[in-house]
């Protein structure tokens, strides 16, 4: 029976080749894998604090609502016209809100228009949150994904890493080939 043998070289160049394989994997693949999970929570985040921004809109909209509402109300109540420098810098910012449904006077008349473009302004904004968060929660389960993933090429690297080694040190552990001088 024929006793079959593998050159120490062999195992050597085995070795380094899978060593290698897992330094291009780590160099290409794994740096790339986290740069885009980093990536991803970057838009979390960009999405977090645009969530923010916009809901301290809908709050400025709603103190604006109140402030004019209180204004017309006293002025109705002292039956003295809002003065026109106070109306034309109310209006102006009220109108800064307002994209189509722009107002013209400040009037008991004009309250319920008034507040139906502003509620519309409110809810433009509350959808808006509602879309940044949903995108959000896309965003981290693409994340999740690519973490397992990360994870799961961390580990194949290691491996042949491993394998990589002991096959390396093949070439130390065999004596017969330090005895015939084939190393």
């Amino acid at each position: 029976m024929r006793k079959w043998t593998i050159q120490t070289w062999m195992l050597v160049a085995a070795g380094l080749t899978l060593n290698i394989i897992s330094a291009l994997m780590t160099n290409f693949f794994i740096d790339d894998a986290t740069r885009q999970a980093s990536q991803l929570v970057q838009k979390q985040q960009n999405n977090d604090k645009l969530i923010t921004l916009i809901w301290q809109q809908v709050e400025t909209v709603e103190r604006k609502k109140e402030n004019v509402l209180g204004l017309i109300l006293s002025s109705d109540l002292h039956k003295q016209p809002i003065a026109i420098e106070i109306s034309r810098q109310v209006i102006g910012e009220i109108n800064y809100w307002l994209d189509e449904k722009k107002i013209d006077d400040l009037s008991l008349t004009g309250i319920p228009r008034l507040i139906s473009a502003l509620n519309q302004v409110q809810d433009d904004r509350r959808e808006k949150i509602n879309q940044l968060y949903l995108d959000n929660l896309q965003l981290i389960e693409l994340h999740s994904e690519k973490m397992k993933s990360i994870s799961q090429l961390r580990n194949l690297a290691l491996f042949l890493q491993i394998i990589g080694l002991v096959l390396v040190l093949a070439r130390d552990l065999n004596l017969r080939d330090y005895r015939s001088g084939d190393v």
